[in-house]
């Protein structure tokens, strides 16, 4: 027998010219068509091989066009029929079989065994042309079945099909800007067309190379439920990353095995599907183009879609971090942030008892997974915080696995989630949209930290508001589609006199207002100063040293957070614990009692139960209804908050009814510009 000779290959080269990865002689690659980050293609770099290699097309591509593929990405010689080894003649070698000729369609290996055809989907060309078929059969207690035939051109049918095309494409080449439902079969893209909307599939699963008719558009993938959909779904995802705006749609409420259409069979409607979809966030693209955005429709925003009560404020912390929200906790150096930061993350996975004190002004009420990011803290450091937190040794076991803590130093260093390029602009960085893609599979996150933000944003955050709202809007973006609170740790500038009050602190966060003002919260921690620190230490027993005490508060928040200021003492491990309660030294002072007093006052009025400032209705004998730091104020001292609040028109007194101005409200507010109504039942 002829010899073939062998055929060295350079993997690093080979597996450069894919965009793949080599290890050893196997290479990961993308298929063609698919994303940078798809490794559905491997090829094994064998000399003994033809050409020296063998593919291995993972996602259903033939095998002859991916060698064809590997030879012009690779630069290698095209493959010469004539230059092939011929073989010999020997009894154990099996004989070439020949192309077969097309074979007319028959379906009588189904109907003889009981099926019956009970639908045809036409597969046609842009212009309507039909180019082949796919029948539905069923039987009494057998699965359905399905075959492919095509016509002849005499008025007959031959058995399979050519190239797979995109159902009912004519519609989607003649309506170009409805958003389009990708579903997983014919029968649940038509119960949609007969909706009036514009659905497709693809034949037995597999996907056209040609999906030009999706190109830039909003796409709805409609997930079966059970194993078999929840794959489909996701090859279709992976074939649309980077042509369409395309979010995963997963029908509340939907039985096992099933599909959009017994969905609307069991009775759900149009209009919910619509709301379901219309909020689906995007699923983010692999590439780092960004995909083109949907179009905007104000008339899918009326006040009348939002029915029934509203849904109530989830915290992460009570009453102060609201949950799946970007935020902000900013503190001057070696205030201790980054450690108070890691306990937070510790309870959050762990949970706490009842009688832990509060972290961040209140109690940890959102249990899950937590993955925090440090660029500055190596694994030594973090082991050593964790030994001192973690003194039951609560990590080694299943609650260990809640809480990630990723010392980058110790992990190849620290990397730019976002930055600006010279070509594109401000960009998220491939880094960012990998660690996004891995936070979006946990399915219980509740909390992720990016400490400090200086380190992953290479902007310039203190002069540019571009570049700060660009980060606002990408945390945003994560929070949203994880769920979870995202927050970002960031540093105050030192100031000439001590900060008094939560507006000084705000006003202390280094970078433009657009940094603060973009995230929905922001907390802040300052250390408190010599002469508040030393009553601290005196009414706790212990003895003064510089920076132990620290105060922190909510410095910005766009929905009820408690704004009082909370103070907090290091221990003996330099943990800040929080020791408001029961410090008189540490009462809060005129300027927090105040910011919480026009808070209440704003909260109440928009609820249609506006405070007095007197009277029945009046805040001291309705001072249940205010928070916690204002209730045990002396009726003297409240009133005079009040007066001092209306005085300099942060507070203003209102007409609703009869002809004295007395209900109290903020300027702006419903019953301030005369819109204000009183409801009924009891105020909360």
């Amino acid at each position: 027998m002829q010899t073939r000779p062998a055929v060295q290959l350079d993997p690093r080269a080979i597996a450069a010219a894919l965009g793949g990865t080599a290890r050893g002689n196997q290479i990961s690659a993308p298929a063609p068509g698919h994303s940078k980050r798809d490794r559905s293609l491997r090829v094994l770099l064998d000399p003994t091989a033809p050409e020296g290699f063998i593919v291995h097309p993972l996602a259903g591509e033939d095998p002859i066009e991916m060698r064809d593929y590997v030879r012009t990405r690779a630069g290698l010689p095209d493959w010469e029929p004539e230059h092939a080894a011929k073989p010999q003649p020997t009894a154990h070698l099996r004989l070439v079989k020949k192309a077969e000729p097309p074979k007319a369609f028959s379906d009588w290996h189904l109907t003889s065994r009981g099926f019956s055809h009970v639908a045809t989907y036409d597969y046609t060309s842009a212009d309507g042309e039909v180019l082949f078929e796919v029948l539905r059969y069923e039987h009494p207690t057998q699965p359905k079945s399905f075959l492919q035939r095509r016509p002849d051109g005499d008025g007959g049918y031959l058995s399979g099909r050519g190239e797979p095309l995109l159902y009912r494409l004519h519609e989607l080449a003649t309506n170009t800007d409805d958003p389009v439902f990708a579903v997983e079969g014919e029968k649940d893209a038509d119960r949609l067309a007969s909706l009036g909307y514009l659905a497709t599939t693809v034949p037995n699963g597999s996907w056209p190379e040609d999906l030009t008719a999706l190109s830039g558009r909003k796409v709805y993938v409609l997930a079966d439920n059970d194993a078999a959909g929840d794959k489909k779904a996701k090859t279709a995802l992976q074939n649309l990353q980077g042509i369409a705006v395309v979010a995963r749609i997963d029908l509340p409420g939907l039985p096992p095995k099933g599909d959009v259409s017994d969905w609307l069979d069991a009775g759900h409607t149009v209009e919910e599907l619509e709301s379901i979809c219309s909020s689906a966030p995007p699923i983010a693209a692999n590439d780092n183009d960004p995909l083109p955005a949907a179009p905007l429709s104000i008339f899918e925003w009326p006040v009348s879609r939002f029915v029934g009560e509203p849904p109530a404020v989830d915290y992460l912390v009570d009453g102060v971090i609201p949950l799946g929200v970007p935020g902000m906790v900013s503190a001057m150096g070696d205030t201790g942030k980054s450690f108070a930061l890691l306990e937070l993350h510790r309870r959050v996975a762990f949970g706490q008892g009842t009688f832990a004190p509060d972290v961040f002004g209140g109690k940890v009420t959102a249990i899950g997974t937590s993955v925090m990011i440090t660029s500055e803290d190596d694994a030594g450091e973090v082991h050593r915080r964790i030994s001192a937190l973690d003194a039951k040794a609560e990590r080694f076991g299943p609650a260990g696995q809640k809480m990630i803590v990723v010392p980058l130093p110790s992990a190849g260093g620290a990397r730019a989630f976002w930055r600006d390029d010279k070509k594109k602009g401000l960009i998220e960085t491939d880094d960012f949209l990998r660690i996004c893609d891995q936070l979006r599979t946990i399915n219980d996150l509740r909390l992720v930290t990016f400490d400090p933000l200086a380190s992953f944003a290479h902007l310039a955050l203190n002069e540019d508001p571009a570049a700060g709202q660009f980060v606002c809007t990408s945390l945003s973006r994560l929070a949203t589609e994880t769920g979870a609170t995202v927050l970002v740790a960031h540093h105050m500038r030192k100031t000439q006199k001590p900060i008094e009050n939560l507006g000084d602190a705000r006003d202390a966060i280094r970078g433009s207002t657009a940094l603060v003002d973009g995230l929905r919260l922001a907390y802040a921690m300052w250390p408190a100063d010599e002469a508040r620190a030393k009553r601290v230490c005196k009414s706790l027993g212990q003895e003064y040293v510089a920076n132990k005490v620290v105060l922190g508060g909510v410095v910005k928040a766009n929905g009820p957070a408690k704004r009082m200021v909370s103070t907090l003492v290091r221990n003996e491990f330099g943990l800040l614990i929080d020791r408001t309660s029961g410090i008189g030294a540490a009462a809060p002072a005129q300027d927090d009692l105040l910011g919480a007093l026009i808070v209440a006052v704003e909260a109440a009025a928009a609820s249609g139960h506006p405070f007095t400032r007197t009277g029945a209705t009046g805040l001291y004998a309705m001072r249940d209804r205010l928070p916690t730091e204002l209730r045990d104020v002396s009726r003297h001292r409240l009133e005079g908050l009040a007066a001092t609040a209306i005085e300099s028109g942060r507070i203003q007194l209102c007409l609703a009814t009869g002809t004295t101005a007395k209900w109290l409200d903020v300027p702006g507010g419903q019953f301030a510009i005369g819109l204000g109504e009183f409801r009924k039942g009891a105020a909360r």
